[in-house]
């Protein structure tokens, strides 16, 4: 159980497409009467946290958890799908690249594992500091609680899409069991709750920005819940979902509602981005592609072609320019797709990433209609989506459903979705062993790993509660 604590700054701005957070840390110089009398500035008694001047610095430091965490659990997640393959030498890589997803022991699961639980326990604690500010009438300004509910919401949203068990109610030194594999719908539930509580506040106080992005994150807290109720829990051999297509009520409605608020505030191509910088939080998928060269982006996107995982039968350098993945109307590389990726590629450690979209907006809508067998309503959502590239409107071909995956693949790369896609839509990553789990038991996400297993009183004392 990580639960430290974090005294760092953040503040978003509204930039060319959309939503840039810059993670700042607060830094100060020490002071010492003495040699051995150091004392670290960013130490902060638990108790100073009950000072409601402290608001403002507990809200950036739970975004600056979060985004940490999402440039970490990026990594082994993007490798256990086709979006990146493993080229270097570290072979538990190699375990997820081939499809071995669950195994507790894994290095770099486990190396995310507690950075997910610290964001997910940061939010939760500081929303409920900063909402007791706000009952006793002293929280200096609403919009701090208003986007520590976002926060939160998008830790939890982080947990259900990644793992297939976690520990939520373990608090310090208190014990609890995890929720179990059966019960992990309930962090939707809590994202769901967490970003309505948001979006009242935000519309008391007319802040659109934030009442846009929780909206969004509601829309897909919906969304993920509906996908992760597809697959049985804890997952079994058998085949992929026999409807895999989602279309809940909430889910689109909350999607258009986001559309109509970017709209209004002119960023309808908008996005939730987390920026990094030298000088603040840094990425660890960044360094892991950009610096060690650990891993390339995955032959399925790009050239050059790689059969095997390793690569050792095709190129480990990949070039911008050598797109593979085209778009089935016009037979070119998507725009969006092709920005990103050089933006990636151009960025070492401290390229931005995406959580949320308006891109991801129009494909729930889009998928929505097409569940319901209406394909002008889904012909209308997936041409405006691509509208803010000004692409040739799809009109039919290819089939609807192979133009919804084609558009998923390409709009939400390296955002936490490919994995969960590959399972429902019965499509096998292009290095995973035959043999693998993934292959076998569709909807297999990561496990409680093993430091936690080990650390946590309780999974100690009833192991197989914690699988």
């Amino acid at each position: 159980m990580n639960t430290g604590s974090a005294a760092s700054l953040a503040r978003g701005f509204l930039g060319a497409t959309g939503r840039r957070l810059a993670v700042l840390l607060l830094v100060g110089m020490p002071a010492c009467s003495g040699l051995l009398d150091v004392k670290n500035p960013n130490n902060v008694n638990e108790s100073d946290l009950n000072n409601p001047a402290s608001a403002a610095s507990q809200a950036n430091g739970t975004l600056s958890s979060l985004a940490r965490a999402w440039g970490i659990v990026q990594t082994p997640y993007a490798v256990a799908t086709d979006e990146l393959t493993w080229i270097g030498s570290r072979d538990a890589w190699q375990t997820l690249d081939q499809g071995t997803i669950s195994e507790p022991t894994n290095e770099f699961v486990d190396a995310a594992f507690p950075f997910v639980g610290e964001a997910r326990w940061y939010a939760d604690a500081t929303i409920k500091r900063l909402a007791g500010f706000a009952a006793r009438g002293v929280l200096p300004d609403t919009t701090d609680l208003t986007r520590t509910y976002l926060y939160g919401a998008l830790a939890y949203i982080m947990v259900g899409d990644f793992f297939n068990n976690f520990p939520i109610g373990s608090d310090k030194t208190n014990i609890a069991p995890p929720l179990g594999p059966a019960n992990m719908g309930q962090v939707f539930d809590t994202a769901v709750a967490y970003a309505t509580r948001g979006i009242a506040l935000a519309q008391a106080t007319g802040d659109k920005d934030n009442e846009l992005a929780l909206t969004a994150a509601r829309a897909v807290a919906k969304y993920q819940k509906a996908v992760w109720a597809l697959f049985p829990h804890p997952a079994i051999a058998g085949p992929p979902p026999a409807a895999p297509l989602i279309n809940d009520a909430g889910a689109t409605a909350d999607a258009n509602a986001a559309l109509a608020l970017a709209a209004g505030l002119g960023v309808p191509d908008w996005k939730y981005r987390f920026a990094y910088s030298v000088n603040t939080v840094t990425t660890d998928i960044g360094f892991e592609v950009n610096q060690r060269l650990e891993m390339r982006i995955g032959a399925v996107y790009v050239y050059p072609d790689c059969t095997v995982s390793g690569c050792t039968t095709g190129g480990k350098t990949v070039a911008v320019d050598s797109i593979k993945l085209k778009d089935p109307v016009t037979n070119a590389p998507d725009p969006d797709f092709t920005a990103v990726l050089a933006e990636f590629l151009g960025n070492t450690n401290h390229g931005p990433l995406t959580m949320l979209s308006a891109r991801e907006m129009h494909l729930i809508v889009a998928e929505a209609a097409l569940a319901a067998g209406n394909n002008p309503g889904f012909t209308t959502a997936i041409n405006n989506l691509r509208a803010l590239n000004s692409l040739t409107p799809y009109s039919g071909t290819p089939a609807p459903l192979a133009m919804l995956q084609y558009e998923r693949q390409a709009n939400l790369f390296l955002q936490g979705r490919r994995l969960l896609d590959l399972h429902r839509f019965g499509v096998r990553a292009d290095l995973w062993a035959p043999t693998s789990e993934a292959v076998l038991k569709p909807g297999v996400l990561f496990p409680i790993t093993i430091t936690e297993l080990l650390a946590n009183p309780y999974c100690v004392a009833n192991p197989t509660s914690c699988e």
